[in-house]
Parts: C-alpha cells; structure tokens; sequence
C-alpha cells in the first residue's frame, strides 16, 4: 500500500474493544495496570541503579579517593551537545561535593584535533601536573592514548557509550564506564546519561553510603534537566532509563537554577510549562552543538558550569548568533549536496558519499542527515583538510554505517560512531577506493525494499476517536523519539475541508478533518494542493499532538502522508 509519499506498512495487531490510546499502548506490548500506570508515570526510583552499569562504581570509588587526597582531576569531553552536558554533570557533582569550583574540563578543537582522546593531549596534561583524567562521551577506542597515559603516570578514566574498535579491544585504564560491557544492557545511555550514572555512585562513594547527603541528593535532582538536553540531541532511544531521565528533566528544565542554562532558555524565548523533547531537538540543542561546529565548545560548557548574570546573557546571545550562522552554512551545503547528487546520477546508487574542500567539517553531519530526507539513502559527507578528508556519516534504518565502515576500515585513518551516525577520517588519495568499496558493501547488505521511505502506522483509526481528550492522553506517552516515536494513526476515507496552503511561497498544506474539524498540517507539502481539493475524500496517515495555541489546547495531526482511493 502506497501513498503519495511512502510504503504504508501493516500496522500491528491490536485488541479492537480497547480505546485509542490503549490500543497505541498495547501494540507498542505495553500492557496491564501496572505496567501501563508505570509506563505513563515513570518514577525516579524506576532508574536503574548505578551499581548496575559496568564500571561505575569501581570509578567513582577511584575519584572520590583522587580528590580526596588533592590529585589534580580533569574532565576530558566531547564538543556536541552531549559531551558538553555530560562535563557539566561531572563538574557541578565534584563543585558540591568539595564546596570549591569544579575541575578544569578540556573539551577537544573539532579541527585541529578531531574527536577522541590523542596521545598528545594526554602529553600536555602530564605538563601541566594532571594526575586523574576522567573522559566523558568518548575514549572507549583511545588504546594508544591510554597506552600513554599509564607510561606517563596519569590514571585515566573512561566513560563512553560509544562502540570499541572492531577486534573489540578496550583501553588499558583505571576503569571504564559503559554500557555496552554488558550484553544486554537495560538502558543504551548517551554520554551524558553514563556520566549521570557516574556522578551519581559518586555521590555515593563521597557520602561514604547508599543515601547520598542532602547536598549532593539535591544536585542530582538538579543535572536532570542538563542530562535530559544530552540525552535528546544524541538520539539514543527513549526508553527505559532514558525516558526516565528525560521526562523528569523537562519537568524540571523550566525551574533550574543554573544561570546559564536558564540565558539559553531566555534567548529562545523557551516557554515555562509544558515542554516536551523538540523544545530540546530544535531549541537547546543546536545552540551547543553549533558552539563545537564553527566556533570551539568551550564558551558552551563555561556557560553551563560558571558563567553568570550579564555575562551568562552576552555568551548566549552568542550561541544564538552562531547558530544562526550554522544554519545558513548547514543550507548551503544542503544545495550544494543535492545539485552533486543530481548531476553524478546517485540518485540509484544504494549510498551516497560526496566530497567538497569548500564545506565546513564541523556541518557536514548535519547536512548528510538532511540529504537522507530527501534520498533515503545512507550518506556520507567529506570535507578536505590537507592530504586528508574528515567528514560524517548517517544511516537509515536496518543499514549499520558503523559496521560499513568497520568492513571498508583499510581505507580509512580513524573512524568512530553508532549504528546511524559516525565520524571518519582518510587520505584524500584513498577515496576513490573507499566510494567503491563502501558502495560494493551496500549493495550487499542493503535490500531494495530498505531504500524505499516507509511509514508503520500504531493503529488504524476511526475519525471519532480523535478527539481533544484523547490527544492530552497520548501527550502522557511522551517524551517522544528514538524509539518511542510519537504516535501514528492512520484514518481511512476522511474529507478534506478546508484545504489551502501556508507559509511564505505556500511550502506548506493544511486541512481539517471529521465532524471535530481536527486541523491538519503537511510540512513542505504545500505543491499537493492540486491533488487535495476541498472535498476530496483521502485516506491519511499523521501524529496526533496537543497544539496550544493561547491557552487553548487542541489535538492536531502532523501529516505524514495521504493516499487518494484508488490511486
């Protein structure tokens, strides 16, 4: 079944006599009283126990005793969204758990020293008398860094969430924090949601007891809305331990208390109630990331860690700015990337890798994401810096680019990353080789049907079940992403009244729907208007949401995709 768009595939099977959002629930398997009530309401005391995470308990015994004792600690971080949250989670634990300001946090030049621990940062640290390295959201594939660490006397640890290197060898450190030393972990935590845990046992180890201090019981309570900004911008799957995190930290993101977090808040204008995870994917999170892309991480993390008053203002307003230019940089790219795709014909071609010098590294990522919606295909972008080009990776669903790479590695310097989303390095001279062999294994891994966009709808429903009440019920589902996507409904032979375009140029369709006239919105769709004439009789497939518009709140279909009868 094929709309106008997508393949619509089967939903699963429900049970028929249970309401709407019950249905949604039972064909996601969650199911009877308790787990539903558990499901809706998710508890603090539901998060799992640090004493369960590999490593954990075992490093922050290592850190108390190193701060203790006046050793020199430093946090070595990430420059995204992520990695910058989790050294601020880190650093507020030790600050209140001292009552001095925290450690020194290095956060790594994108450009001049890519991703990762190197061997000559940890020579600069030995310089300066560093006896504790702590990583966070990196340095699980830092062998020869940790190698050079130990010859140098520096205890490293590392927290990560990241994968190993192929063969599956670790860093010889101190200890490592991570998930994925467990087969079957319960939570696939970001980066920041391992440092949580860490900081946490931490807490525990300085408390000298299973109940943390009052003290350090608040700041825990406090990073929850640091932990779930770095939770959403990774993308790790929001379930388990990370819905957790997330909910509670959106309910809390409105009251925090740290000055930096709440200038970023006032820069967005970001509302005081009711905020849900795309205030974090299109608000908080690109202002960090878009520090660490173009102009250095480091004024992110001072802001979420000491910056204050008008001095917390200006270095938001600055993030703002700088964002903004990584969105005109980002869309240019995006052309260019498109125009490249055309004129080679790879349209066809079951991945697509492009490179440019011109194309700034630090977007490049961001721009193959995008060129995924409009091909579904695996795409990779480089840029040249020298003999060497440096560029991102992201996938599609079922197609693991870290394993593509991971078979295509004699090609390549040094890469790193998940399932949907990598970071890689190679000579220039090498690219041709690395098109054709990364090419070659697409082909074989990737089956036709993977390449054609598809949309599983939860449920089929009926016109009358979508009504103003059961939109608040299934807003209680959330906070929605990976994993736990919003909603999707699919209604069969609906009129569409009301049809006309929005926004500039009409980029955009809307239409109401049912005796409720549910207004519906189909982002950049506004060129189907010709098709979708007031009258038409459609079938439809969208997410239900609350749309709050002066204080009214009513449910609203984001249309996904439509399909006329008999088409």
């Amino acid at each position: 079944m094929h709309g106008l768009l997508r393949r619509w595939d089967v939903p699963p099977p429900s049970k028929p006599e249970l309401g709407l959002r019950d249905r949604i629930l039972d064909a996601r398997e969650v199911s009877g009283a308790k787990e539903i009530a558990d499901f809706l309401d998710p508890k603090l005391k539901l998060l799992e126990d640090p004493k369960d995470l590999p490593g954990a308990s075992e490093a922050a015994k290592l850190l108390a005793e190193s701060i203790r004792e006046g050793k020199k600690v430093l946090i070595f971080g990430d420059y995204d969204a992520d990695g910058i949250t989790a050294s601020a989670v880190l650093y507020h634990i030790i600050r209140v758990a001292t009552g001095q300001e925290g450690p020194s946090i290095y956060i790594p030049d994108r450009f001049d020293e890519g991703y990762g621990i190197q061997v000559a940062a940890i020579e600069k640290f030995a310089d300066q008398g560093i006896d504790l390295v702590v990583s966070v959201d990196c340095g699980i594939t830092a062998i020869d860094a940790a190698n050079r660490a130990k010859e140098l006397g520096i205890q490293l640890i590392v927290t990560d969430h990241h994968k190993p290197i192929k063969d599956g060898t670790l860093p010889d450190c101190a200890a490592i924090v991570h998930p994925g030393l467990i087969e079957k972990p319960s939570t696939l935590f970001a980066g920041v949601g391992v440092a949580y845990q860490l900081a946490w046992a931490f807490a525990r180890a300085w408390s000298g007891a299973e109940s943390v201090t009052q003290e350090l019981s608040k700041e825990l309570l406090a990073l929850l809305p640091l932990v779930a900004i770095g939770t959403v911008a990774d993308m790790v799957p929001l379930v388990g331990g990370n819905r957790i995190i997330t909910r509670w930290g959106l309910q809390l993101l409105p009251s925090t208390e740290y000055p930096g977090l709440r200038a970023i808040m006032a820069e967005l204008d970001t509302p005081t109630k009711k905020l849900n995870a795309a205030h974090i994917s299109f608000g908080i999170a690109p202002l960090l990331n878009a520090a660490g892309r173009l102009s250095g991480a480091a004024k992110a993390v001072d802001l979420l860690t000491h910056l204050e008053g008008t001095v917390a203002k200006g270095a938001a307003s600055e993030l703002v700015k700088v964002n903004k230019r990584r969105q005109v940089i980002q869309k240019s790219i995006i052309e260019e990337a498109l125009k490249q795709i055309e004129t080679q014909q790879l349209s066809e071609q079951p991945i697509i890798i492009l490179s440019n010098d011109e194309w700034q590294r630090g977007v490049v990522g961001v721009a193959a994401g995008k060129c995924i919606e409009s091909h579904y295909r695996p795409t990779i972008l480089l840029s040249g810096d020298g003999d060497e080009l440096v560029g991102s990776a992201r996938s599609i669903k079922g197609f693991s680019i870290f394993d593509a790479l991971c078979a295509c590695d004699e090609h390549l310097i040094k890469f790193g990353g998940h399932d949907m989303a990598a970071g890689l390095t190679l000579k220039r001279r090498s690219f041709a080789g690395f098109v054709a062999a990364m090419t070659e294994y697409a082909a074989e891994n990737i089956e036709p049907d993977q390449l054609i966009q598809s949309v599983m709808p939860d449920v089929i429903a009926e016109i009358h079940e979508v009504t103003n009440t059961v939109a608040v019920e299934i807003e209680k589902m959330g906070p929605f992403g990976i994993a736990n996507r919003a909603p999707v409904l699919q209604i069969m032979n609906v009129q569409l009244n009301d049809v006309k375009v929005m926004g500039g140029g009409g980029t955009h369709l809307s239409f109401k729907i049912g005796p409720q006239r549910i207004r519906c919105v189909w982002w950049n769709q506004g060129a189907h208007i010709e098709k979708l004439s007031n009258g038409t009789r459609a079938n439809v497939i969208g997410k239900l949401k609350v749309n709050e518009f002066r204080g009214r709140r009513t449910a609203e279909l984001d249309i996904i995709d439509a399909q006329l009868p008999g088409a």
